[in-house]
């Protein structure tokens, strides 16, 4: 059974708030708050619910992102079967696997840990070549937390040539060094003087920006930096 902390991490790549999923569910807002905290139980119900709210107008909806249930469980990295599949898939040469969603944080250090040479060969040119940005971004993501950081620099210049790449990277560190939903980071990417705090959001990001493990969250820390810079000291935290 998913786990309390891991439904809030599939909300928050599903990029919906905690008042809209309440909205499209029977449950309450501070209700679902303790279930994601794991103050209260997952029960099927919740599950269920959980499901049928994320997957409202798959492909319609703006604020779902394309991203269902059944394949943010994938990207909460706790199904090592299907992780297992997904890697195998990869490296087969087949990136549609990546086509889909926007994979999360998780899910990316997960795989970035099990892939060869060859895979990751194969992820540096879908990162440059394939016509999905997703593909792009998700290749790009998983590279950027391989062991050793050795294709940092191949991340890095995809992000500086790819904007659909980096605006998708920008809002996904964005959302979750700030602990929102994608659709208010996608607004604060776009426009920082958005940001209500930005000594506290840059503060967060100065630490990513020396994160070890992420060569792409790096470089979206220092680039929001950048572009929150002429805000700081202008306003209290």
């Amino acid at each position: 059974m998913i786990t309390g902390p891991e439904l809030r991490e599939v909300r928050l790549a599903a990029g919906i708030g905690l008042g809209k999923l309440s909205a499209r569910c029977q449950y309450s807002k501070p209700y679902l708050g303790l279930v994601e905290t794991g103050k209260r139980a997952v029960t099927a119900d919740v599950v269920a619910a959980y499901e049928r709210a994320l997957g409202v107008g798959l492909g319609d909806d703006q604020d779902v992102n394309r991203r269902n249930f059944l394949t943010a469980t994938v990207l909460a990295a706790s199904n090592a079967v299907l992780l297992g599949e997904l890697t195998a898939s990869l490296a087969g040469g087949d990136p549609n696997p990546l086509a889909t969603v926007q994979t999360s944080h998780a899910v990316d250090h997960a795989l970035a840990a099990q892939l060869d040479g060859a895979t990751v060969r194969k992820l540096a040119r879908w990162a440059s070549e394939e016509n999905s940005s997703v593909v792009r971004v998700n290749a790009a993501g998983i590279l950027a937390k391989l062991p050793g950081q050795a294709p940092a620099g191949h991340v890095v210049s995809v992000l500086r040539r790819d904007q659909s790449v980096q605006d998708r990277y920008l809002t996904a560190v964005v959302a979750r060094v700030c602990g929102i939903d994608h659709e208010l980071a996608r607004q604060y990417m776009t426009t920082p003087t958005l940001m209500p705090s930005p000594m506290l959001v840059a503060q967060r990001l100065s630490a990513e920006a020396l994160n070890p493990n992420d060569a792409g969250a790096r470089w979206c820390a220092a680039t929001m930096l950048a572009r929150l810079s002429p805000q700081l000291g202008q306003t209290d935290l």
